[in-house]
């Protein structure tokens, strides 16, 4: 009796939360999460039934992230385009770092610098698109960029969450157990995609074609289901294989019949879930870490609006006010946060994250919503605080690669080749990814039978000859691809002014050295929780950045100049491609409403 009222009360406080957060035009999130904190057993105590509260967010984690596998897909993925890649890996790496680092000197120990790190980098989907909706800017040109951006980062943020679910105690924090932990996570979700999918994708066609729409809702269900406890029994997060069956799903002809199918389960449950997560907040926590909260608020709004509105303006079409709003569009914090923070709680990391997580989601989904509206204000600022010369700066580098976009929609032929050998090292890097993570893997747990077979000879050089075989293959064919892709790139630079070869190789060096330096940059925190290095290897950081500045620099400094010296041309050549990319734009809006309407 008392678990059924207390069932009714989740569902009562739920639809009041809701209606609260309409009536003061707020997503619908905040208020549940809100009135869950307000109702939950640390404050008035009118839910306390911690298992009822576990199976919400359990069965709500997983509807949402099923939900997240329906609408990904990789071929979309892989459509669109290296700048919205470019554009989510360099927000993605600016906000870890800096949330990353603020919480080492906050004097956190670096596994919790990691989750923090890693939680508030990503940002939230459904926030984001409600707002904007409640606000009226639902149509504007930046969201298709913006929601490209928010898929990439779900992606992470379903890594990130099976990574993190595999580790459950302290022990689990040895450099020799987080290896192990990540090479499995990558290996159960690459095997989990390319084998399941094809298994299942055509049994669920086969069932699906003498099926009626009630058969197609317990078909989504019971595979989410039934994916869900295969994660689990392989010691991940149960959402994590509602994502997987979602994907498959998601690869089917007719998805869209079983997003509509299952649709009203997941608007309920997702509710629950975010209730229910509110349920576990605590004020106590939020109020003992107001200075945390304030300054790790402070930083992520700081470092998603830098990174987003430089990254959109610099490698997009956009104007200087569609940066900046795209900077404020992007600053709260997701539900993947949630979810991560919520994995923590059997670690003992001595912090609360799930209620500073919490506190964070609130601050940032409230300054997004006010912000947005004043975004012109806010570009008026911006542009009077940023020095003349950064601004031309920025500006002529936009249009610089502009015109190289430009340059590789011209030329098909050399683009298609550049996809083939990416594709070539992609496939090249997974079949020695998966040669290392099978002999870590026996060696790691079947070293003693190895040992006592070694001792032969014989056998040992056969071993010693397979190895080799099966690593020096791929590794070639990576570097004769890498090494072909990144020549073949060069070509994009010096094919537009002919005369100023020596400049542009020089601007494409110091931009792979940007890129390089930048993805060891984001790497390194990991080498700190894998081998507990001194505190004084940070500085090793110090030293990268400078080599990263020095670049930006160089390369600023000569795209300055080649831009000045054929500024007609550059600016001609940039009209050109926003006209392209606005009618590739309409074109894609058109064939998914046409798609929708199917």
């Amino acid at each position: 009796m008392a678990f059924s009222a207390e069932l009714g009360l989740i569902l009562l406080f739920s639809i009041l939360g809701g209606v609260l957060a309409v009536r003061f035009r707020q997503p619908s999130v905040l208020g549940l999460i809100l009135i869950g904190a307000i109702v939950g057993p640390y404050n008035l105590g009118f839910i306390k039934d911690a298992s009822l509260i576990h199976t919400s967010i359990e069965i709500g984690a997983i509807l949402l992230l099923f939900t997240v596998g329906i609408e990904f897909s990789l071929q979309h993925l892989l459509n669109l385009g290296l700048r919205v890649l470019i554009i989510a890996v360099l927000k993605l790496g600016i906000v870890f770092l800096l949330s990353y680092y603020t919480s080492f000197l906050l004097g956190f120990d670096f596994v919790t610098s990691l989750y923090l790190g890693v939680i508030l980098s990503i940002t939230s989907t459904v926030i984001v698109i409600k707002i904007l909706d409640q606000k009226g800017m639902s149509k504007r040109e930046e969201l298709p960029l913006l929601i490209a951006v928010l898929i990439i980062e779900d992606i992470f943020g379903v890594f990130a969450l099976t990574f993190f679910s595999g580790l459950n105690t302290r022990v689990d924090l040895s450099p020799l157990n987080l290896f192990t932990r990540l090479v499995i996570s990558l290996a159960l979700m690459a095997l989990s995609y390319i084998v399941l999918r094809r298994i299942l994708s055509r049994l669920i066609s086969w069932l699906v074609k003498y099926s009626t729409e009630d058969t197609i809702t317990f078909t989504s269900l019971g595979l989410c289901g039934g994916m869900s406890y295969l994660a689990l029994l392989l010691n991940l997060s149960p959402s994590v294989g509602a994502f997987l069956a979602g994907n498959i799903v998601a690869s089917l002809p007719n998805s869209k019949a079983f997003e509509k199918a299952i649709h009203p389960f997941i608007l309920t449950f997702t509710s629950l879930f975010f209730f229910s997560i509110g349920t576990i907040v605590n004020f106590s926590a939020i109020t003992g870490s107001a200075y945390i909260i304030i300054i790790l608020f402070l930083v992520n709004i700081l470092a998603k609006f830098l990174s987003i509105g430089f990254g959109s303006y610099i490698f997009t079409n956009f104007t200087g006010r569609h940066a900046v709003f795209s900077g404020v569009a992007m600053l709260s914090v997701g539900e993947f946060s949630l979810l991560i923070a919520k994995e923590a709680g059997s670690l003992n990391l001595g912090i609360d994250l799930v209620s500073i997580t919490a506190a964070v989601i609130f601050l940032s989904s409230i300054a997004m919503s006010v912000l947005i509206g004043h975004y012109g204000r806010i570009y008026d600022f911006t542009l009077s605080i940023v020095p003349g010369r950064v601004r031309e700066d920025m500006k002529l580098t936009s249009k610089y690669l502009n015109n190289i976009s430009w340059a590789m929609i011209k030329d098909r032929v050399s683009a298609q080749k550049i996809a083939r050998e990416w594709k070539s090292v992609l496939n090249s890097v997974t079949v020695l990814f998966f040669v290392f993570v099978s002999g870590f893997l026996i060696w790691r747990y079947f070293n003693g039978i190895f040992m006592d077979i070694l001792k032969s000879q014989v056998i040992l050089y056969v071993i010693i000859i397979s190895i080799a075989i099966a690593v020096i293959f791929p590794a070639f064919k990576i570097a004769t691809k890498a090494y072909d892709m990144f020549r073949d790139s060069l070509l994009f630079f010096v094919s537009i002014y002919p005369k100023e070869m020596p400049n542009e190789k020089k601007i494409f060096r110091s931009i792979a050295l940007i890129s390089l330096f930048f993805l060891v940059l984001v790497i390194f925190p990991a080498f700190f929780v894998f081998f507990k290095l001194n505190p004084l290897y940070n500085l090793f950081i110090l030293l990268i950045l400078v080599i990263i500045t020095a670049n930006m620099f160089r390369s600023s400094n000569l795209i300055h100049g080649i831009a000045k010296r054929h500024e007609a041309n550059i600016n001609k050549l940039s009209v050109k491609y926003r006209k392209l990319l606005r009618n590739k734009m309409k074109l894609k809006e058109s064939q998914n409403a046409e798609t929708d309407k199917h």
